[in-house]
């Protein structure tokens, strides 16, 4: 039975440290790793941001265009643009209704995206249409968007705004 005893104290005495690293070298390593790991973190999409808008009276008719892509020249050439959200507000007499349409492009392949528009309310006699949308839609090209209306005799506003950023095409 002593033996027994003895080795459990062996077995207990092989767990116990030789020697104790001092905390200021521990807190010295920590930091270095720390730091060496923050260097290597890149957010590439917020290298390429972007943000463009564009507003146009609208004139009395049934569809009216507006182009990201012409007015702020995005994507440039050799990127291709990465939109992820959308938002809009167009601006009616009150009865009509209004619908957005998005235009994009990947090579010769055309992409025609519909938006939704919600009525938000009157303001001034005019109908207020928005849309606000999180997507994932790519482009080499062409950035357009195309207002259609239910009536061609009277004149309207939209705002239309897009973000995303650029990556090599």
């Amino acid at each position: 039975m002593a033996t027994r005893g003895k080795r459990k104290s062996e077995k207990h005495l092989a767990l116990v440290r030789a020697e104790v690293t001092p905390a200021s070298k521990l807190s010295e390593a920590a930091s270095q790793a720390v730091r060496y790991t923050a260097r290597q973190e890149c957010d590439c999409r917020a290298s390429g941001a972007f943000h463009a808008w564009r507003d146009k009276s609208l004139v009395p008719a049934f569809n009216d265009m507006i182009s990201i892509s012409n007015a702020w020249g995005i994507p440039p050439p050799g990127k291709r643009a990465v939109i992820e959200f959308v938002t809009a507000t167009i601006s009616v007499p009150v009865g009509e209704f209004a619908r957005l349409r998005m235009y994009t492009s990947l090579g010769t392949a055309p992409s025609n995206l519909d938006l939704a528009l919600t009525a938000q309310g009157r303001s001034g006699g005019l109908q207020v249409l928005t849309c606000t949308h999180n997507v994932r839609v790519y482009s080499d090209r062409t950035i357009d968007f195309n207002i259609n209306r239910d009536n061609a005799q009277t004149p309207g506003y939209a705002l239309v705004c897009v973000s995303g950023y650029l990556v090599d095409a």
